[in-house]
Formats: structure tokens, sequence, C-alpha cells
């Protein structure tokens, strides 16, 4: 009890001088390895950027940094699209390595054989699918480009044949999808995988926030009916969670989206874990607590990352991130997810 008092103590002390510290090690990193996409989806505006990937060995260095210092953990490749990366699996076989479980994401468009079968000899644990629903116009038209829905559903086949990695289905909820959550997730346990669901968000990208975004996409659901029709899917996707069925999300998190699709420029309530259980990095190296923040470092800095994780500016930044309002924390990077 007396060290729990210090503790509590020292909180309040920080708070008073605006800083923050983190509770544990990170126990999700996020490495963005590109910042290069070729499908110009509705929701997302990373296929717009013109960065250059940083070198292999750079992102090797940093895996091996990251085991030194915090390893077991996960590490998530994101992009982008990581498969534009032909070292893709030896980045993943780096982490796997170092002791880290290994997950990627991908819209399916990239995914052969050949590069399957090197993916799961790199041991990686999970790849997220992009599948936002079973209704091919419509995923077609959201992704930008005829055939999504097709390649997405040629890669799952294709992954189905090694033992690893496992499949997550990874669909972002919006106006026009709603009313095939709950067929997609009886698609999915028929064939033996997962789903996880993300509320739809601002567009990703190199934008600025703006809490009225909402307001010019073409996908978020301007009317009321289709606000019911959100609500009603959050609710029987919840139902399912409860009875154990293969959705990752949490009970909480999906209740929660409810009340982002209905009042999208009021806090949801929702504590952000940016910079307590995760970190980032993005595609130019810098190191960040959260996307919308200015970063805490760089991978070039000669700065271990347990002196980085405690120096003053990231305990700043972590105190910014508990005042946050954002929505952004509904996001499945921030809420803890179950993988059953």
């Amino acid at each position: 009890m007396g060290l729990r008092r210090v503790a509590n103590g020292v909180e309040r002390i920080l708070d008073r001088v605006q800083l923050r510290r983190a509770s544990q090690l990170p126990s999700q990193i996020h490495l963005s390895v590109t910042d290069r996409c070729f499908l110009p989806c509705l929701h997302c505006d990373i296929w717009k950027n013109e960065a250059v990937d940083l070198p292999t060995e750079k992102w090797l260095k940093v895996i091996d940094r990251l085991g030194d210092w915090c390893a077991p953990a996960g590490v998530n490749f994101v992009g982008g699209e990581p498969l534009l990366r032909s070292d893709l699996p030896e980045l993943i076989a780096k982490a796997h390595g170092r002791g880290f479980e290994t997950s990627f994401n991908t819209n399916g468009w990239l995914v052969t054989e050949k590069k399957v079968q090197q993916i799961s000899q790199a041991k990686a644990n999970i790849v997220y699918v992009s599948l936002d629903g079973l209704d091919r116009d419509t995923i077609d038209h959201s992704r930008g480009r005829a055939g999504s829905f097709d390649k997405a559903m040629e890669a799952i086949d294709i992954f189905a044949t090694v033992p690893n990695p496992r499949v997550v289905i990874a669909a972002i909820v919006h106006a026009y999808n709603a009313d095939q959550m709950l067929p997609l997730l009886d698609w999915v346990e028929k064939r033996g995988l997962q789903l996880v669901v993300q509320p739809l968000y601002q567009n990703f990208g190199e934008v600025e926030y703006d809490n009225n975004w909402w307001k010019e996409s073409e996908l978020w659901p301007h009317q009321e009916a289709q606000v019911q029709s959100i609500e009603k899917a959050l609710d029987e996707l919840t139902v399912a969670r409860l009875r154990g069925r293969a959705i990752c999300n949490e009970a909480a998190q999906l209740q929660a989206m409810k009340f982002h699709f209905r009042q999208p420029q009021t806090d949801t309530g929702v504590s952000c874990r940016a910079g307590h259980s995760d970190i980032s990095f993005d595609p130019q190296g810098r190191i960040r607590l959260c996307y919308f923040l200015e970063p805490v470092g760089h991978i070039d800095d000669d700065v271990p990352f347990a002196l980085l994780w405690e120096k003053w500016t990231t305990l700043r930044r972590r105190w910014e991130v508990s005042r946050c309002q954002r929505h952004c924390s509904l996001l499945n990077c921030n809420f803890e997810t179950s993988t059953l």
C-alpha cells in the first residue's frame, strides 16, 4: 500500500508539470515499413504519398535494437502495402528470431504462392487481409479498383495452403457495408478464420487532423437509416463476441463504435494507449507515440530506445496523449483485442 501511495504521488507531480510515465515497456510495436500503395481507397490517402522506403539494413538494425530492449512483444509490419517491399519476409524472419510475434496487413493484390511460402518460412504469425464485406461491387468501389474483391479472395485461398500465418479478415465498417458484417462473420467462421472490424475514420496519409473530416467522407453514414444499420450490425457483432464467436474485437470496443458513428465530434471517453503499450516507427524512421503528434525521436539518433522511452520529450508527448479527445482511440492499433 505504501509503494502504491508513493507511485500515485509521483503521478500527481508529473501531471502538474505536464509529464506522464509509461507503466510498462511497449507490448505492441508498429513498423510502417512503406508509405507506398497502389489502391486509391476512398477511406485512405496513403496512396497519394511519394515517400522513398528506408533500406533493409536500417529496419534490420531497428529490429535488433527493439529485440535488445522490449522482446518478447508484437511487431506489426504496416504500410501502405507491406508486400511492395521484396524484403518483407527477411524483416519478418529477423523479428521472429528476436522473439517477437509478427503480423502484417495486405490488400491481397501482390499475394502469390511463392511469396506466401517465403512469408510462412519466415514464421509470420498473423496476416490481416483487407475485406470489407462480401459484396464485390461495394468493395471494388471503396477500394478504388475493380478486381479488389477477387484479389482478396484469391489471397485468402493461397494463405490457406500454408500452416502459418493465421489469417484474420480486417473489415472497415462504413455506411454501405454494415449489413454485410454478420454474413461476413458467418463466412469467416466457415473458413476457420477470424474477423476484426474497425470503424471508418479520417483518411490516413500526410494529412492534418480535422475534426470535421466526416462531413466530406463519401463512406460516412450521413443518413439516419445508415447510422441505425451500423448500430444494428455492431450490436449483432457484440452478441457474437459475447457468445465466443470468431470476432477479435472486445465487446466494449464494438459498443464504443456506436457512439463514434452517432456523435463524431464528441470524445468517446476511451483512453488512448499510445506511448504506453504501443510505439510506432513511421516510413521516414521517425519514432512516434501518435501519428497525429510530433515524433519523439528518430532511428538515426544515438539514443538507446530505453532512454528515449523515458526522456522528457516522450513524457511530455505521453501527457498530451492522456489529454487527447480524438476518436482514433477507437482504432484497433490502440484497443485491446483478442485473437481467440
